[in-house]
């Protein structure tokens, strides 16, 4: 018998709902098919089958479910089958309130900020999200006799927002008469070192957390400002936010940026290259509304024309002199020209190709890519791969690994890792071992064994620990959270990472991070040296 388990996502992530089975209840699947849609507060995420067999589900549509809980069951024979039916159950629902049915955290979110849940009209469970938008245009003055919200009633589903959506405008608030005093003498302002800017803005009000750098000339005016820890902003930083400017943990912001807009919302472990423009025509409207997810990619020379809302979704690349409208600018619309104002959404897991143009209105689907020099101007579906002008979509965003091509990547991520060691002068060295691929390496900046298994279900698998340094192993499959004596394993599928790393286990993170690799949990930036 084989479980399906929900892995977690982020640390401060409980629950999850049951957004959608792929597969129905009795099919056979196949192993690494994805099974089921499951939706977090931070992601909508897709579950692999571990095995091959017959599925079954222990869960209906629209469950929340305990994160490392098991949401259904594959069964390998007949006997299995019928045991596995035995453990179906009823769905654990979220608890009504007033009648409405919620996640947890949405619940808790909406007695936080004395939302009824009853007026937010949707089919189905009400999410982080939906409480958020809410959130967003009660704190922007939005009045019950205004029901279309600043968000200008956008879904949400497929787009997981930065943690300071909601906190922007509500905390950080600026001392007023500190605030009128960078407008009247900005030059004076950007000459001071960054460790004092930082200290001023700390003691007028702002939020700003240990080891934020704030470039040469830079300025940021806003009326609320939250700057998370290690926040890095380069050289000549011009940020004019009316309403609030914050930026999540571990973000890295090239030099020359430049944001005018009534809000934004920069996740955290967010890298953002050099001369990104955020602003443009438009940019003092009360829709003028910017948010990033977390571990984002804006490449250089981005723009983004904020008139209207521009949503960008986690983990989502927005590449090299990419241009993002939110309106055109042209002759009279009496006079049968074209006028549009209107939103953008970029979901999660999506990417813009370089110098990509991303229309007013459009929306790029969850995990769907946009090719280089293309022109956006109709919806994209998720998952599918646009190119042209107009960009439309000619086929799948990514391919589906059989089992044995997924193993055959891996055996080249680990040959790949050794020959990137060889070539920076490292020196590795192969091991012999039965179970597992396995090199050493001992170095003045670290020492240790990296090892691949296909699948990891005990330490038996693999060979004695370094004596010295720290050991890695690299899993397409892990049995167990608890990670061997001895040993880093970095869970390749799950993107999971158990066990107390080290100089080796963070230079082998952050090799597969640059292979798209991104292991959940707190925001993390490698510091090292030895790649």
């Amino acid at each position: 018998m084989i479980e399906v388990r929900l892995t977690r996502e982020d640390a401060n992530t409980e629950f999850a709902i049951v957004a959608e089975w792929l597969v129905a209840d009795a099919e056979e699947v196949m192993q690494a098919q994805p099974v089921c849609v499951i939706e977090t507060t931070k992601a909508t995420v897709e579950v692999e089958a571990p095995g091959q067999g017959t599925l079954v589900h222990l869960f209906d549509v629209g469950a929340e479910v305990e994160l490392g809980g098991v949401v259904g069951l594959i069964a390998e024979t007949d006997a299995e089958l019928k045991e596995a039916r035995a453990h179906a159950r009823p769905p654990l629902e979220a608890g009504p309130v007033g009648g409405t049915k919620a996640t947890r955290k949405a619940r808790e979110l909406a007695q936080r900020h004395d939302i009824d849940l009853d007026a937010i009209d949707k089919r189905g469970f009400i999410t982080t999200s939906d409480v958020e938008a809410v959130v967003l245009a009660t704190s922007t003055g939005q009045t019950e006799s205004k029901p279309a919200s600043l968000l200008m009633n956008l879904d949400l589903s497929g787009v997981s927002l930065p943690e300071s959506w909601v906190d922007a405008g509500s905390r950080g608030a600026l001392d007023p008469a500190f605030l009128n005093s960078l407008r009247e003498d900005p030059d004076f302002f950007r000459r001071l070192p960054s460790d004092e800017k930082c200290a001023r803005y700390r003691a007028h009000g702002a939020i700003v957390g240990d080891g934020v750098g704030l470039g040469e000339d830079s300025l940021l005016i806003t009326p609320a400002l939250i700057l998370e820890d290690g926040v890095q902003i380069g050289a000549r930083a011009q940020v004019e936010c009316a309403e609030a400017f914050c930026v999540g943990a571990l973000t890295h912001i090239g030099p020359d940026l430049e944001v005018r807009c009534r809000r934004a919302c920069i996740g955290a472990n967010v890298h953002a290259g050099r001369s990104i423009r955020i602003g443009g025509g438009g940019h003092r409207d009360p829709r003028a509304l910017v948010a990033v997810g977390d571990v984002a990619f804006l490449g250089d020379e981005i723009f983004v024309n904020a008139c209207r809302p521009v949503i960008i979704g986690r983990e989502t690349f927005i590449t090299q002199r990419s241009m993002i409208v939110t309106h055109n600018i042209g002759h009279s619309v009496l006079e049968g020209y074209e006028n549009r104002f209107a939103p953008v959404v970029v979901e999660d897991y999506a990417q813009v190709g370089l110098a990509a143009v991303i229309y007013a209105g459009c929306r790029v689907g969850k995990g769907a890519i946009v090719a280089s020099n293309s022109y956006v101007v109709s919806d994209i579906p998720a998952g599918k791969l646009a190119i042209g002008v107009p960009a439309r979509a000619t086929g799948e965003a990514r391919v589906r690994l059989s089992p044995e091509r997924r193993v055959d990547l891996a055996h080249q991520l680990i040959d790949d890792f050794y020959e990137l060691l060889t070539l920076s002068g490292h020196d590795p060295s192969w091991l012999t071992a039965e179970s597992a691929r396995c090199f050493a390496l001992t170095t003045t900046l670290a020492s240790g064994r990296v090892a691949f298994v296909e699948h990891l279900g005990g330490p038996d698998q693999l060979p004695e620990p370094s004596s010295e340094g720290d050991s890695v192993v690299l899993a397409l499959s892990v049995e167990t959270t608890l990670a061997p004596e001895g040993w880093t394993v970095l869970d390749l599928v799950g993107r999971e990472l158990h066990g107390s790393g080290g100089s080796l286990a963070d230079a082998t993170r952050e090799f597969c991070r640059k292979r798209g690799i991104r292991f959940t949990g707190a925001p993390w930036r490698y510091s090292g040296d030895l790649i």
